[in-house]
């Protein structure tokens, strides 16, 4: 019930169960009610305006139905109170709190963005993201327990994050005060009639049941370790995305929380690092004096973790620019390549290794039509060489000079060792000191643009063999005279006719005052520009930019239904350009958000389009991702031919992803998860392929798959015979390899 974002995916959307009629339109003090936002077990969020201030704010009504029971009103003042007292930037702002006709209800900040649990629904978080979300939560609630309050419902839904990247932490309607704050307040009267709003009766379990500590669980008195817990649980969520004990009912949960511990997070996820597989353990310890004594050593070790890990990638970055081959030699620079539209991108994947690089999805967008006319250009031959003494540095100065360039003349000379070398349609001919006759005009290349398509000057044929080069120019003696033959036109372009209106820059010159109009906050008149630049140039590459630019910035405005028809329509225009994936992507992640009944089934749908629209890439990762968090969270099941009965339908997605990433870890940690399906699904002979393919492309996989396939020949499929060369093949390395060799001296 934290939700207060303007996305009202961010919980269950509002359908009036909650309210005796909607409030959109009234007057509650003096905000005013314009929307219901979503809903939660204590109430309706809906967005307001404060009339006073002139501000958006979200405000939590307390259902007419609740504001009778004493218990509900008294949670709901004191996460008022408690969230109040708070003053940290990760911890949602509470405006106020009031009540008008017996309807009590809380102004806190408006959000724009999405709950974790949202969030997760696409799977684990890139260890980037994990740390820094992880190092936010830990210091809110270091600042909650320096004032002796536990929040004592840490949970993914209670995790806002920002369209900025910044963490919040919600809900503090189950918060109390440590029990050594209560004992210090005893002394005043006063105070202690007060506080007492804020304890439990022992023996009452309060909280979210899979995110309960053990001492919470039990209904022991509580301390700051118990929020840390919880917290652990949802490190764990984060790095695997799966809960840390699972189970149908709350006596199975409560079983793991008490007596089991949850598979390391590195066994489901080969990308968590060994030190963060320690913290999680550490801060999952069901003995409270072993774990984390407070949120300040959590977040100290979250922020180690982090530094460390950017001074890993910076090594690589160093490593990888060393790597790289020396410039070419000043002598006969050659044409400077076109500016790379994501240079941060393609440095931070040079320095990551393929693992990270995969978790990395640079937009198609990024592509421009100088770097796609570049790749299409031919490449220009390198110049002859002399044997003899260099040429004089003037020259060379001069042919490059800005004058000779604007000069336009289509031969390039250059003096060299008292010669002269004619460039012309891309052919070098040595230079005759003593001839005097000039060439005939030669065109120059075309340089690598989207403008050469459409030009109607082209280059000279190269002559064919055989045929004998054409005189030379008078040897230059001076680099003066150099200078003079280029800047006077020594050799004069060749007399063209007039051309038509190149469009391609007028097209290029209308999307740039666009991007400039939307960056000054014109966004409606660039939006308008972006359309007429679509309408006016159909099938160019400026039109496909423009109308993925009016996607993008619809979505960076939180304008969901138009970002979606603008995906919609790129999609139709733009079929075959390669941004379609990212387009399709964006699209599932806005349905998956929307208030759409079936949103999960389109949203897994438009994934499955995105994956197959550029398979292999970091996008189409991305989208079989989100398509698998779908189906395990709704549990969907399809009639298997091979097994010949139901199994999850995330199987078969998770077979497409490790067939698409054959020797990335996504695709080892697909063949874990793929096998250990078919495995509680019966399906013994399936399972034994899956981890198979895992063994073979993957020997050094942290999950023991050579001993695993042992187990499931020789258990379940009692094959003697296959269990025993599985059983050979366990490596020296492996914890499990002297069991296997106990395994074999017994057959």
């Amino acid at each position: 019930d934290g939700a207060v974002a303007i996305d009202s995916g961010q919980s269950r959307p509002y359908d009036g169960a909650f309210a005796v009629s909607n409030l959109s339109g009234q007057k509650l003090g003096h905000y005013t009610v314009l929307e219901p936002l979503g809903a939660g077990g204590m109430g309706v969020v809906y967005r307001a305006q404060d009339t006073m201030l002139g501000r958006m704010v979200a405000l939590k009504v307390l259902p007419a139905t609740s504001s009778s029971d004493p218990e509900a009103v008294n949670r709901f003042r004191r996460e008022a109170r408690t969230a109040s007292s708070l003053n940290h930037p990760n911890i949602c702002t509470i405006y106020g709190f009031d009540d008008q006709d017996g309807r009590c209800y809380l102004a806190m900040e408006l959000l724009e963005g999405e709950t974790l649990d949202r969030r997760l629904v696409k799977g684990p978080l890139d260890p980037t993201s994990l740390l820094d979300v992880a190092s936010q939560v830990a210091d809110a609630l270091d600042a909650a327990h320096s004032e002796h309050i536990l929040h004592r419902d840490i949970k993914p839904a209670n995790i806002f994050i920002t369209r900025r990247g910044q963490t919040k932490v919600l809900d503090f309607g189950l918060a109390k005060l440590a029990e050594g704050a209560l004992r210090r307040a005893g002394a005043d009267q006063t105070t202690t009639v007060e506080l007492t709003v804020f304890t439990s009766v022992v023996g009452t379990t309060v909280g979210t049941v899979a995110y309960m500590s053990p001492e919470q669980a039990r209904a022991e008195e509580l301390d700051v370790r118990t929020d840390l817990f919880s917290f652990g649980v949802v490190l764990y969520e984060m790095a695997t995305g799966r809960v840390s004990f699972p189970g149908n009912t709350t006596a199975i949960i409560f079983d793991g929380i008490l007596n089991r511990d949850p598979t390391p997070a590195s066994a489901l996820n080969p990308l968590v690092a060994p030190e963060l597989d320690r913290i999680i353990a550490k801060a999952l310890e069901k003995d409270r004096t072993l774990r984390y004594q407070s949120a300040a050593d959590l977040r100290a070790d979250l922020q180690r973790l982090r530094r460390d890990s950017s001074k890993r990638v910076t090594v690589a970055s160093s490593a990888a620019r060393a790597a790289e081959p020396p410039p070419p030699s000043p002598a006969s620079p050659p044409s400077p390549p076109p500016p790379d539209p994501m240079p941060a991108a393609r440095h931070n994947m040079m320095a990551m290794d393929p693992a990270e690089a995969l978790t990395v999805a640079v937009p198609a967008a990024a592509r421009s039509t100088r770097e796609t006319a570049a790749a299409a250009a031919p490449a220009e031959p390198p110049p002859a060489a002399s044997s003899s003494a260099t040429a004089p540095a003037g020259a060379a100065a001069a042919a490059r000079s800005p004058v000779a360039l604007m000069a336009g003349a289509a031969v390039l000379v250059a003096a060299i060792a008292g010669g002269v070398i004619v460039m012309r349609g891309g052919d070098a001919a040595p230079a005759d000191a003593g001839a005097t006759t000039e060439p005939p005009p030669a065109t120059a290349p075309a340089a690598p643009d989207a403008t050469a398509a459409t030009s109607p000057i082209t280059p000279s044929p190269a002559p064919p063999p055989g045929t004998p080069a054409p005189p030379p120019l008078k040897s230059a003696t001076t680099p003066a005279t150099t200078a003079t033959l280029a800047t006077k036109g020594a050799v004069p372009p060749p007399p063209t006719k007039a051309t038509a209106p190149d469009l391609s820059a007028e097209a290029a010159k209308r999307l740039e005052i666009a991007r400039a109009k939307i960056g000054s906050n014109l966004v409606d008149q660039g939006i308008v520009d972006l359309r007429a630049v679509v309408a006016d140039f159909p099938g160019t590459l400026m039109a496909a930019d423009a109308a993925f630019l009016v996607a993008e910035t619809f979505t960076r405005l939180g304008r969901a239904d138009d970002a979606m028809a603008a995906h919609v329509e790129f999609a139709n225009r733009f079929a075959s350009d390669a941004r379609l994936a990212d387009s399709q992507f964006a699209l599932g992640d806005l349905t998956l958000k929307s208030r759409q009944p079936n949103r999960d089934d389109a949203a897994r749908e438009i994934f499955g389009r995105a994956a197959a629209a550029a398979p292999g890439t970091p996008t189409a990762l991305r989208a079989l991702q989100a398509k698998i968090g779908i189906e395990d969270r709704r549990r969907m099941k399809v009639r298997e031919v091979a097994a010949g009965k139901e199994v999850p339908v995330s199987l078969a997605t998770l077979r497409l992803l490790a067939d698409q990433f054959p020797s990335a870890p996504h695709g080892m940690l697909a063949l874990f998860r793929l096998g250990s399906g078919y495995a509680d699904a019966d399906q013994w002979e399936l399972a034994a392929r899956a981890w198979t393919d895992l063994a073979t492309r993957y020997p050094a996989n942290p999950n023991d798959a050579w001993w695993l396939l042992g187990e499931l020949y020789e258990r379940r499929l009692r094959d003697d015979q296959r269990a025993k060369a599985a059983y050979a093949q366990v490596p020296a390395t492996s914890k499990r390899y002297q069991d296997a060799q106990r395994k074999l001296t017994r057959r």
